[in-house]
């Protein structure tokens, strides 16, 4: 009897376990880097339609008003944290939204890290925002900002690791259609071609994986060897138990 109760919790917590990561999987993986176009950095501008603030990533609506580049946009002061991982070279590279959204989602960094970067409260409704920033491979209504840019003039960065792939200046006069849309149009991030030659962003960038969730990995990674050793170490248990038996 003992050796059924035995077996029967260890299958009943094994279950929970896997349904816990089969939940949060897609949560955690939804927002890397690499699950946007960073090949083509975006510049949009527009009031604030709605606002979820909350982890993993704060949810920002935003109303397109605004999609031409503004003139002093690439000599702008951007924070140095950023210039360092080729913040200025985005801002270089930054090409007017052509989509055919007239919302956006952004996905903003998590709310520890915007209190870090100097972003004191949350963005509210009614409020204007200029921002740069990457469309989603698949949804091309949601963007993740390189920063933004909020009403009263201060630039809060959002990235805090190179880029899987740097943006691509457009030429002049170049709008195309934003890659990476629903059409299937995106370019492969493995084989974009880097604009400005930041060889130091991409030796960084190379094993960098999901960029500020690389964090979720190693959580998987140690969740996944707890579950193993659990399965390991139950299963000795139940077999030595039928031996005694």
């Amino acid at each position: 009897m003992r050796l059924r109760s035995s077996a029967s919790a260890l299958a009943t917590t094994v279950a929970a376990l896997g349904l816990a990561l089969s939940t949060a999987a897609p949560a955690a993986a939804h927002h890397g880097w690499e699950h946007y176009d960073t090949t083509a950095a975006y510049y949009v501008s527009g009031t604030v339609t709605g606002v979820r603030w909350g982890n993993p990533h704060p949810e920002v609506t935003l109303s397109v008003e605004e999609t031409q580049v503004p003139d002093d946009w690439a000599d702008r002061e951007i924070p140095s944290d950023l210039e360092d991982i080729g913040g200025r070279q985005v801002m270089e590279a930054t090409r007017s939204y052509s989509g055919s959204s007239d919302e956006l989602t952004l996905f903003l960094a998590p709310i520890e890290r915007l209190s870090a970067w100097g972003m004191e409260g949350e963005v509210e409704e009614g409020e204007k925002l200029e921002v740069v920033g990457y469309l989603d491979r698949e949804h091309d209504d949601e963007l993740r900002p390189e920063l933004i840019v909020l009403e009263d003039g201060q630039t809060v960065r959002q990235r805090s690791v190179p880029l899987p792939v740097a943006p691509e200046a457009a030429g002049d006069g170049d709008r195309a259609e934003p890659e990476g849309s629903a059409t299937g149009s995106g370019s492969d991030p493995g084989s974009g071609t880097e604009a400005g030659g930041d060889d130091a962003a991409r030796t960084s960038a190379s094993g960098s994986g999901s960029g500020d969730d690389s964090s979720d990995t190693t959580v998987w990674l140690v969740t996944g060897g707890a579950v193993l050793l659990l399965f390991a170490g139950g299963g000795y248990y139940v077999v030595r138990r039928g031996n005694r038996a």
